[in-house]
């Protein structure tokens, strides 16, 4: 799994805006049942090790399916997006047989402001498992306006 970070565009050092980016791949999956939840921040890698920063507003999320997730005799493989108290808050169960964008389709309400948010994802198999994928590869996004301390901002 890579986890990239944009750069962010930080506006009079008073607002910083964001996107933190996930790629998940089929060889990530490796549960030998048909359900497997990722939490975001414990795969990220590279120089940043935080997915979403603290003190962020949440302005959107999207998928991006570069290579339809097949194999394992799996019919059916649906992705979500959300936190530990509701898991498909930002994006509800996608397919991910098929390539293309997938927008936020969950119940989260926009602009909210969040302390500390810790993005999970879950992918389910119908017939198969998840260890049976034996191709797949989605980006996850989730954009973001981080609010900084009033300590920081200069005067």
């Amino acid at each position: 799994m890579t986890t990239v970070f944009r750069e962010p565009l930080t506006i009079d050092n008073a607002l910083t805006f964001g996107c933190a980016a996930l790629e998940i791949t089929h060889a990530d999956l490796t549960d030998a049942d048909t359900s497997q939840t990722l939490t975001w921040s414990t795969l990220a890698t590279g120089v940043l090790q935080s997915a979403v920063p603290a003190r962020v507003i949440i302005l959107g999320a999207h998928a991006n399916v570069i290579t339809a997730f097949a194999g394992g005799g799996n019919t059916a493989v649906v992705l979500k997006l959300g936190d530990a108290g509701n898991d498909d808050e930002l994006i509800e169960d996608v397919d991910i047989m098929a390539t293309g964008i997938k927008t936020r389709s969950g119940v989260y309400t926009l602009n909210t402001y969040e302390a500390a948010y810790a993005p999970i994802v879950t992918v389910t198999t119908t017939t198969g498992t998840c260890l049976g994928l034996t191709a797949g590869k989605v980006e996850l996004f989730i954009h973001y306006v981080q609010i900084p301390s009033i300590s920081v901002i200069p005067s």
